[in-house]
């Protein structure tokens, strides 16, 4: 078999654990073709091959159910679509998602409305590299009884991948697992 396999056969080969207290990070397929280290004490809320919704994107739901986490509520959502991002390489089409200012504006108004009302833009939208590549990241903070949030967007093979993460963690030291899910996408060969 070559190409994009099935969710059913990666989950039949890799056998990654769905479950929460799994003792280390385990492969995780994701829709088209992509796979992730969920750590330990994490799992998926709802169904392995994840939702897709009105707007094309699948969302895979992924919680955190350490000790540490019953005070962060930590969740981290990924999203995949189903076109692939236009341009000749990777690089062009990471660029190409915000090739215009408008396209930037629209992006912070768009996390800070989704974080909260009052939110605010803790670190700004930038490329940053986690793993073995660059990402569209920006993070917000949210008021009080709100979670903050991680919004990162890159393109792996041609294929667009959005991760939110959202805690209500208030330390410097925020979304460290939401880092490391990030870092750990990559292509299933």
């Amino acid at each position: 078999m070559t190409g994009r396999r099935p969710l059913a056969f990666c989950l039949a080969v890799v056998g990654c654990v769905l479950t929460a207290g799994s003792a280390s990070a385990e492969p995780l397929p994701l829709p088209d073709g992509l796979v992730l280290d969920l750590p330990a004490g994490w799992r998926i809320d709802g169904p392995p091959e994840g939702t897709t919704a009105k707007d094309g994107r699948t969302r895979v739901q992924l919680v955190c159910e350490t000790e540490a986490c019953k005070r962060t509520q930590e969740t981290c959502t990924v999203m995949t679509r189903v076109q692939p991002v236009a341009g000749s390489d990777d690089e062009a089409r990471l660029t190409s998602l915000y090739a215009a200012p408008t396209d930037r504006y629209f992006r912070i108004r768009a996390v800070l409305r989704y974080t909260s009302k009052d939110a605010q833009v803790l670190q700004p939208l930038e490329r940053v590299r986690l793993g073995t590549r660059d990402w569209y990241a920006i993070e917000t903070d949210a008021r009080h009884n709100y979670k903050s949030g991680l919004f990162a967007e890159t393109v792996i093979e041609g294929r667009y991948l959005g991760v939110i993460c959202k805690t209500c963690e208030t330390g410097s030291e925020r979304h460290q697992a939401g880092r490391a899910i990030m870092a750990s996408i990559r292509p299933l060969d």
